[in-house]
């Protein structure tokens, strides 16, 4: 997948990245900041799509969960996240998960749906 971005704001006023539809994995995160800088890094997050800042110990570290259609795309989203704001030191996966399909129908993305249709 070619990352893509939308015109809206991101980390440091640049573009924010922008996923493909349906939500295929989730990636739960420690985002580690200059000390003292979580809460504007914070701010500078929540403007990025299918991305979420869910808690932080308002000093140094983040805690965010991410979702996208493609891990590489995450993988890729996340170095160009620590290149491109000075006051991110580095970006920590704690788990990731991927729709196996054994959730309720509705939860699952259409292409994994029609494979069980199909199936």
């Amino acid at each position: 997948m070619t990352l893509q971005f939308e015109s809206g704001p991101g980390p440091n006023g640049g573009p924010g990245p922008l996923f493909e539809d349906g939500v295929a994995v989730v990636v739960g995160a420690v985002v580690e900041t200059q000390s003292g800088r979580a809460p504007s890094v914070a701010c500078r997050l929540e403007s990025i799509a299918d991305l979420d800042v869910v808690g932080g110990d308002g000093d140094r570290r983040l805690a965010i969960v991410w979702c996208s259609s493609s891990a590489k795309g995450l993988e890729r989203a996340m170095e160009q996240l620590v290149k491109g704001d000075e006051e991110i030191l580095g970006i920590f996966p704690t788990f990731m998960g991927q729709d196996d399909g054994s959730g309720p129908a509705e939860a699952r993305s259409e292409a994994m749906q029609k494979l069980i249709d199909e199936g």
